[in-house]
């Protein structure tokens, strides 16, 4: 080890100079000493010294040697090539600024995309004991139950009954992540929050900052267990890290809950990107979600179910034996005294269901499988990115290579072998690319905060670099450097063989590789735009499905409930806060509905239909809404046919199942269900068992419009009475004229004056479309600015061969344009080698964009993974913009003179 340290050392200019001149005295000493045994001998001084200098040219082996010895000779020749390279870099330092940014703009794309990929899709759940044991249990198949939330659902009792399967899991537990409001002093803020089993830390393996965290004895009786965990950062950010916060009382929904413990600051919870703040036992459930309740419900699906399998066990052994438990339980439930009357199919697909083991070492999969594909596909273009960079830096070092080729050949001619010479040009492209990594890891955390904000406003994720960034920025560079140094080393290899025939046979073996090149970039940019052009149409077509005008519409979100009003109350204060919204000056219409739209989530059930075949049921889940008189008039939505809701259709629900007197369905519903027959007057009942009444009538038929997402407007949807004996929260639509500012101080001044306590949430619509087509905004903002700079990349690319070639072939155009040529003759000469180029890289490119549209396709909307339009137009705008990087030489060869041009050279 000491040795290598000296090497190393002994590289350094300072003490380099200082062992040569060490060197050089020992020599001299020993050469002074040979002079007078030389005069000793008989020999005049000046013949001493004569043959002393002849001898002392001997020396020159000893100085080799003992070089070696401070260095190796390899690390010697490595430094030295270092410091060529150096200096040659910055003799072209307008090439070699031009050849970093190129690759910094390329590895700083890809490390920044990267740096987001490794965190949701490759990074393991920090804080928690081996993460690689966890998996996530999901039910597959019909479960005849109801469910509320999204992902892959369950209900609580079959979680715990999952904790007693024994030799499987080392531990289970499940949680349901929701929104609640905290009030701790005098402030109060809604905070993202988990309601969680006793088993949910103990089986993570987590262990608390400050106090204890919740455990088994908090998950024995309903609203028995008053407590609450919070986040280190809640503590640290809203409770100012006070020391004494265990055994404090904060407020959540208003019913007052004691802390426990604080989280370790390294633990957020499950969802990688949504940070938690408050974790609430689930036997409080019931005060986190007072909207509803269905903690001992078999029939309810609402938890995700986690497990942490045992050791030494693996996810495809643990699967069958979990199986064989499931079945069992799947019998014992059809033959209990409260399993619902279902028909014989119904009963046959519970009992054909399964549960699925899969691997949950990121934590929850819902951010997961919302990103993975645009994650993928942008790391999939910025690959595409950087190969575009390489080739264009390929096309700079082959068109710098030219201008080269006489300092090779002589070094070459002095006893250079090629081999050495192509190390030297190793080394320059390795600064090259060390500069464009550096370049790329400064690059990489704009660009990954700006994916983040157009993400999400609020995220566990983070912009700042890592080790396996700057790892994967490393490893990117090298594969840079491969792809941009292959082609000199080629070229080089070629003009070995070549070099005997002078230079212009050197510059024609560079210009076939520029050629195929820029002819590759072409393709690639080709494949960038059509990407580009079908993620812009995605976001267009999505944003003129709304199916109403969303203009100067207003959401106002309320929820008395979670101030702790009782049910009354509550009723009261929507209806009070009805009236007084449809009174403010600038309201032209008002309406409410229990849930905000375009926020993905809502309430469905199977729905049983009496049409003139008979008796059916629909084949899945029914997504339904609660809507206030008014809705779809301050929306905007067409009635086909039918009426509103008004006082005739109040009836309370009540009951298991809702009962509404009326009902009104969408366009795509009735098509469905009804074919081209009327729907009014037709009766329906929700659920789908056997003996379920049909009692609800439909009375309106109104047209298709978006209610959960921009992309299922043409799902059948149905819509029943907000003011139906449940009308406790919900968000109040208003249509404004005029300035919004004014109708949102209005709003906020009427809230206040109703009920000072009552937290809301104001946004317009459009707005919340915004929020709702971020990930499509996301990808065609990116795809654009990545097409983009593809192109730009490229016509630079095709400018440079173009005059290249038009320098190259001086002589011949004189001579055309002496024999008699135009000079219309002399730019299509040049601009026909430009097409050519084109068209060959379009045709390279079809493959690609056809590879391209199948991976894309589930991303699309309304636009086909192949469609000919965005090819062509993006074929077009790449020719144009080609023909005029090419255009500028062109016109150039144009005006040579012949006189001059056979002069040339």
């Amino acid at each position: 080890m000491r040795r290598v340290v000296n090497w190393f050392l002994n590289c350094f200019p300072g003490r380099r100079r200082r062992l040569e001149r060490e060197l050089e005295l020992e020599l001299r000493f020993h050469a002074e000493r040979r002079v007078e045994d030389l005069v000793d001998s008989g020999l005049s001084e000046a013949g001493a010294r004569k043959r002393a200098a002849f001898e002392l040219d001997g020396f020159t082996p000893i100085r080799e040697d003992v070089r070696a010895a401070w260095v190796p000779r390899w690390i010697d020749r490595c430094r030295l090539d270092l410091r060529y390279a150096i200096r040659t870099l910055w003799r072209s330092r307008s090439f070699t600024a031009t050849a970093v940014l190129l690759l910094g703009i390329g590895i700083g794309a890809t490390a920044g995309v990267f740096s987001l990929f490794d965190q949701v899709l490759i990074r393991r759940l920090p804080g928690v004991t081996h993460p690689e044991r966890l998996v996530h249990l999901d039910w597959a198949g019909n479960s005849l139950s109801s469910s509320w939330g999204s992902g892959h659902l369950m209900s609580y009792l079959l979680c715990r009954e999952l904790e007693d399967v024994e030799g499987l899991f080392d531990g289970v537990f499940c949680r349901h992540p929701t929104a609640v409001n905290v009030r701790a002093g005098e402030r109060s803020t809604s905070v993202r929050a988990e309601i969680v089993s006793g088993s949910y830390f103990p089986t993570l393996g987590v262990h608390p900052s400050l106090g204890r965290l919740i455990g088994p004895s908090d998950d024995l009786r309903p609203g028995a267990h008053a407590v609450v965990v919070i986040s280190y950062r809640f503590w640290a950010d809203h409770l100012g890290a006070d020391p004494d916060v265990v055994g404090h009382t904060v407020a959540i929904n208003h019913h007052p809950m004691t802390v426990i413990g604080v989280s370790p600051a390294d633990f957020e919870g499950v969802d990688l990107g949504a940070p938690t703040a408050v974790w609430i036992p689930a036997m409080m459930k019931k005060q986190a979600t007072p909207e509803w309740d269905g903690l001992l419900d078999r029939r309810t699906a609402w938890m995700h179910v986690f497990a942490r399998v045992e050791p030494g066990l693996t996810v495809a052994q643990a699967r069958p034996r979990l199986q064989a438990w499931f079945k069992g339980l799947l019998d014992r439930e059809t033959r209990s005294e409260d399993f619902p009357r279902v028909t014989e199919e119904q009963r046959r697909s519970f009992l054909a269901s399964t549960i699925d083991v899969l691997p949950a070492a990121q934590g929850s999969p819902q951010l997961r499988s919302f990103l993975q594909r645009p994650l993928w596909m942008l790391l999939g273009t910025t690959f595409l990115l950087l190969l575009l960079a390489s080739l264009n830096v390929a096309g700079l070092l082959i068109a710098r290579g030219a201008t080269r080729g006489q300092e090779l050949d002589t070094r070459v001619a002095l006893g250079a072998s090629q081999g050495r010479v192509a190390g030297q040009l190793l080394v320059e492209n390795a600064l090259i690319a060390l500069g464009g990594g550096l370049l790329g890891l400064l690059m990489a955390p704009l660009v990954t905060r700006v994916l983040l904000s157009m993400l999400a406003e609020d995220s566990t994720l983070s912009a700042a670099l890592d080790a396996r960034v700057v790892l994967f920025a490393f490893l990117v560079s090298l594969v840079a450097a491969g792809l941009f140094g292959v082609a000199p080393a080629v070229r080089l290899k070629r003009q070995s063989l070549t070099a005997s025939l002078g230079q212009r046979s050197r510059i024609l073996t560079g210009i076939g590789f520029r050629r195929a090149l820029v002819t590759g970039q072409i393709a690639l940019t080709l494949v960038l735009l059509v990407g580009a052009g079908l993620f812009v149409q995605t976001l267009t077509r999505m944003h003129g499905n709304v199916g109403f005008d969303s203009g100067n519409l207003v959401m106002v979100s309320v929820d008395p409930l979670s101030i702790g009003r009782s049910d009354s109350e509550a009723e009261r204060t929507m209806r009070d806060l009805m009236r007084t919204l449809e009174d403010l000056p600038g309201v032209t219409s008002a309406s409410v509905a229990n849930t905000r739209m375009l926020q993905g989530g809502s309430s469905a059930t199977t729905l049983t239909v009496l049409s003139d075949v008979g008796r059916a049921v629909t084949d899945g889940p029914v997504s339904y809404t609660r809507v206030g008189p008014g809705f779809f008039t301050t929306l905007g939505v067409r009635f086909a046919v039918g009426r509103d809701f008004d006082e005739r259709d109040v009836r309370g629900s009540g009951g298991e199942q809702p009962s509404y007197r009326s009902i009104i369905v969408n366009e795509s519903f009735a098509h469905r269900y009804f074919g081209r027959q009327s729907p009014i007057g037709r009766l329906v009942g929700f659920g789908s068992q056997p003996n379920t009444p049909t009692q609800t009538r439909i009375v309106g038929l109104v047209s298709d419009f978006s209610r959960r997402s921009l992309r299922d407007a043409e799902l059948p949807q149905a819509f029943v009475p907000f003011w139906d004996g449940d009308s406790r929260n919900g968000t109040f639509y208003l249509r404004a004229r005029g300035e919004l500012g004014s109708t949102f101080a209005s709003i906020q001044t009427s809230v206040g004056q109703l009920d000072p306590a009552l937290p809301i949430a104001i946004t317009t619509y459009d707005e919340q479309i915004g929020e709702s087509m971020r990930t499509e905004e996301l990808l065609a903002s990116l795809s654009i600015g990545f097409g983009v700079l593809a192109l730009l990349v490229s016509v630079v690319g095709l400018f440079g061969l173009m005059s290249f070639v038009v320098t190259l072939r001086t002589r011949e155009i004189g001579v055309r344009l002496a024999l008699g040529a135009t000079r219309r003759d002399a730019i299509a000469l040049v601009v026909r080698e430009a097409l050519i180029m084109i068209g060959i890289g379009a045709l390279i490119a079809l493959p690609m964009i056809w590879a391209l549209g199948r991976l894309v396709e589930a991303q699309l909307f309304g636009v086909g993974a192949i469609d000919p339009a965005t090819v062509a137009a993006a074929s077009v705008l790449l020719a144009i913009v080609g023909l005029g990087a090419a255009g500028v030489p062109a016109r150039r060869a144009s005006s040579i003179s012949p006189a001059d041009a056979l002069r040339f050279e």
